[in-house]
């Protein structure tokens, strides 16, 4: 999809890569966008310096704890209200909570969740809309196991399955709207909420080295107007985006010589 003269969602982006993505999206064309958050200062300086930079109304920004599901369904009938509509859905909510896992699981997973649907529900061909793209936030650790932070890789894993789920011919052939997963390497400065005492946030620092948030910037605007439906892409370490290959079936079933060769 082009991104000239399209409507914007950001949710999380009062964080440093909210910010990066929504004044990369701006940079591309885009005719306005709405920046949800529940951080209300951050929040609101980001929009202002978008408008100085960009121009009046070109952003604006809503509060919301997107945990909270009636307040989310208000905020996001908000948005819609300013926008005219809906093209481009970016879910980037996201926070790093090892000991209180339903924060993390309400944050990384249910308002994903909640916010796609709300999406789709605006943008499919078969109620009237006109489709779009959809691109879920999720993280390389969800995409693996990361034995310091089990309930984020968890939660992350999570985004990656329903995302590919919902992008199925199913849905897709009803609603025209395309669901994408980007999964960051560390980016900027990671919200580090409850950890282990056994873990620090310099521990997790140290051994996943963040990366700039410009990067993962640039690589979701090639995603929004390259990627396939359905597709999951990796931008770490500062590269460029690549797309990783995941399968639809069953793993193999081990045979009894496998197992004895074990």
């Amino acid at each position: 999809m082009q991104i000239k003269d399209k409507r914007v969602i950001v949710t999380g982006a009062a964080s440093d890569l909210g910010l990066t993505f929504s004044r990369e999206l701006l940079r591309n064309g885009a005719l306005i966008i709405v920046l949800i958050d529940s951080r209300q200062s951050p929040g609101e300086q980001v929009v202002e310096n978008l408008n100085n930079e960009f121009g009046r109304k070109r952003a604006v920004f809503l509060h919301c704890d997107v945990t909270n599901n009636s307040e989310f369904d208000v905020i996001f009938k908000e948005a819609i209200n300013i926008l005219g509509g809906l093209d481009i859905l970016i879910n980037n909510t996201n926070v790093i909570n090892e000991i209180d896992f339903s924060r993390a699981v309400d944050v990384n997973v249910t308002a994903v969740i909640r916010g796609t649907l709300l999406g789709i529900q605006q943008m499919r061909k078969d109620s009237g809309g006109k489709g779009g793209v959809i691109v879920n936030i999720s993280s390389i650790a969800g995409l693996q196991a990361v034995s310091q932070l089990p309930v984020y890789s968890a939660t992350k894993h999570a985004i990656v399955s329903f995302s590919r789920s919902f992008a199925q011919p199913y849905h897709y052939d009803r609603t025209n709207v395309k669901v994408i997963v980007l999964c960051p390497g560390l980016t900027g400065t990671p919200i580090l909420e409850d950890l282990p005492q056994d873990i620090s946030s310099t521990d997790i620092l140290q051994k996943y080295r963040p990366q700039r948030v410009e990067s993962v910037a640039h690589g979701l605007i090639y995603v929004i107007r390259c990627a396939q439906n359905g597709s999951v892409w990796i931008n770490e370490n500062g590269q460029p985006v690549y797309e990783v290959q995941l399968p639809d079936t069953l793993p193999q079933k081990k045979t009894e010589s496998d197992v004895k060769e074990n």
